[in-house]
């Protein structure tokens, strides 16, 4: 059952339209926005998989901290993903994964990026994880919003 204290939403508005943001997200990666880095920094289409580890990590499955495939790719709109935290200590099946979604919305050349993430009330300690992760996006979205408004104005 979908709570607030499991279910994690995380909204920020950058200043650029809804292609420029997506454009960073694609040609910069996922990984651009967080402070860990994916493995293998491919270009994102759906079916590809993504793992993410600590800057100072070796890159091997053992120290991926998220990991995951992409389910959906739909520019400049939507992408979404399923993604595991091995740190649960869940078995890495289907199961255990968590939807993610964002979403691109723009409105008088301004983009509302929304990022919705299943819920994780099946998980243990699921409400913790569940801020843990929206913490996590807090960092990631504050980035890619100054990410994309370097590149805005540095094209100005």
């Amino acid at each position: 059952m979908r709570t607030n204290e499991t279910a994690v939403e995380r909204r920020i508005v950058i200043e650029a339209g809804r292609r420029t943001v997506w454009q960073v997200m694609v040609e910069r990666g996922l990984n651009s926005m967080h402070l860990l880095r994916d493995e293998h920094g491919h270009p994102l289409k759906e079916g590809n998989k993504l793992a993410w580890h600590p800057l100072n990590a070796t890159g091997d499955d053992s120290t991926a901290v998220i990991k995951g495939h992409i389910t959906v790719i739909a520019p400049p709109r939507r992408l979404a993903l399923m993604a595991f935290m091995p740190a649960c200590g869940l078995p890495d099946v289907p199961e255990n994964y968590t939807e993610v979604e964002i979403s691109l919305t723009e409105e008088d050349g301004r983009t509302l990026v929304v990022v919705d993430l299943g819920d994780f009330a099946r998980l243990p300690h699921g409400a913790r994880i569940a801020k843990q992760t929206g913490d996590l996006w807090v960092e990631a979205l504050i980035r890619w919003k100054w990410m994309v408004e370097q590149e805005q104005e540095a094209a100005a």
